[in-house]
């Protein structure tokens, strides 16, 4: 599966949802990444930890699709090393709009800092 979610702590043990991503995301993967962020389901409100693969290419249907995960999560970090993949989930932040609680970094260890914080 593209996006692999999982419960994980940041280093000073708030809980969060870790979502490693990889491989071709299709609008059915975002959505059901989506359901686990909405109410009532169980990371609501969470911290999230996106650890994306360079191999990661996200169909058009699931970029647009992103944009309905806003005010569903506390905080979402996003480790991505690839330049092109850095350009192109820049691209659908400024489509969304939402930059206060969604943030990109080139370390895991610089994310967790920030989800911490």
């Amino acid at each position: 599966m593209p996006i692999s979610t999982e419960e994980g702590k940041t280093p000073n043990g708030k809980r969060m949802m870790l979502a490693k991503v990889s491989g071709p995301v299709s609008l059915a993967d975002a959505q059901a990444m989506g359901d686990l962020l909405k109410p009532g389901n169980p990371f609501h409100g969470a911290l999230v930890l996106c650890l994306v693969d360079k191999s990661t290419d996200y169909h058009p249907e699931a970029r647009r699709h992103f944009s309905t995960f806003t005010g569903n999560y506390g905080r979402m970090a996003t480790v991505v090393t690839s330049v092109l993949l850095r350009a192109a989930i820049n691209f659908m932040m400024r489509v969304i709009g939402v930059r206060q609680n969604l943030q990109l970094f080139t370390t895991e260890a610089e994310a967790l800092k920030w989800l911490d914080g």
